[in-house]
């Protein structure tokens, strides 16, 4: 009975390490090469970065680059950095929008002025240490990182499923309307989770060259773990942190530190001593937990 009220109890708070872990976004519109791309690269980005406002409530965790800012040198600044002011526990969602090429041995994404290649960017996004990754490479020719950029913890998207499709994507305009879209969350809890802007998108370029009798030159791709898990957007803007949720989420975070020294301890504890520790702690968190969806309306 009691070990499944403690199931019961993770099930209720189950996204309570996720709840106050901190979604980082970097937003990146690469080289459009003709006006027209530059126009639509830039429209996409302050789109996908308008709805990583509303979702994280403030701007002091979104970088985006585009026009002269989004060159190699600031972009790799920006991934350094990113890295070093991340936590393991933090959320990190990465969009490239814009061209990418490939000769046959290296992707390349455009940029203003020297373009950056797929092997230097999969070493600058495996040195940031969040443990829940979203990088989505909107680009033409994006399949050729598929398996370079893959890693633990990481979902990686592509608007194309190999380096041969090469032809400008319609992929990312469809992403960032994703992000904003009633139509793209599914189960209508008010949230798009990564597979869910995933499907919404994928879907609307099969249908986009279908209705115009086209053969389709992009097949987007996923891979990774956690696309059903991680919110990527919320659909209303969320609540600022006031001063009465500040004390509520130092008592979650005082709690799930609790919990964790308790795990620790538990190879010297009695397994009846420790279970009720246990239980009483995750009863609390669960406590504190609802206190903080009243404060922020969530149902």
């Amino acid at each position: 009975m009691r070990a499944a009220l403690i199931c019961f109890v993770f099930s209720v708070i189950g996204v309570v390490t996720n709840a106050h872990a901190e979604l980082h976004y970097l937003i990146v519109a690469g080289l459009g090469g003709e006006q027209r791309y530059q126009e639509r690269f830039e429209a996409q980005a302050e789109s996908m970065a308008q709805a990583a406002l509303r979702s994280n409530g403030d701007d002091s965790n979104i970088s985006l680059l585009i026009g002269h800012k989004a060159s190699r040198e600031s972009l790799i600044a920006e991934l350094q950095r990113i890295s070093e002011v991340i936590t393991a526990k933090d959320q990190l969602a990465v969009f490239f929008i814009g061209h990418g090429t490939h000769d046959g041995e290296q992707y390349k994404f455009n940029l203003p002025g020297p373009d950056i290649d797929g092997e230097t960017l999969a070493s600058l996004l495996e040195n940031i240490p969040a443990t829940q990754q979203v990088v989505v490479n909107t680009t033409s020719a994006s399949g050729a990182v598929l398996e370079s950029w893959a890693s633990e913890g990481r979902t990686l998207i592509t608007a194309t499923k190999s380096p041969g499709e090469r032809n400008a994507t319609r992929f990312g305009a469809y992403w960032a309307a994703a992000l904003s879209s009633d139509e793209a969350d599914i189960n209508k809890n008010g949230a798009v989770t990564v597979r869910e802007a995933f499907d919404f998108a994928a879907t609307k370029v099969a249908e986009s060259y279908e209705s115009e009798g086209l053969l389709a030159t992009e097949h987007p791709a996923i891979v990774g773990e956690n696309s059903f898990a991680l919110n990527l957007a919320l659909l209303q803007e969320r609540v600022l942190m006031t001063a009465e949720l500040e004390i509520l989420m130092d008592e979650l975070d005082e709690l799930e530190r609790d919990v964790e020294t308790l795990r620790q301890n538990r190879g010297g504890m009695d397994n009846d001593v420790y279970l009720d520790a246990l239980q009483s702690l995750l009863l609390e968190l669960a406590l504190v937990q609802r206190e903080i969806d009243d404060v922020r309306g969530i149902e």
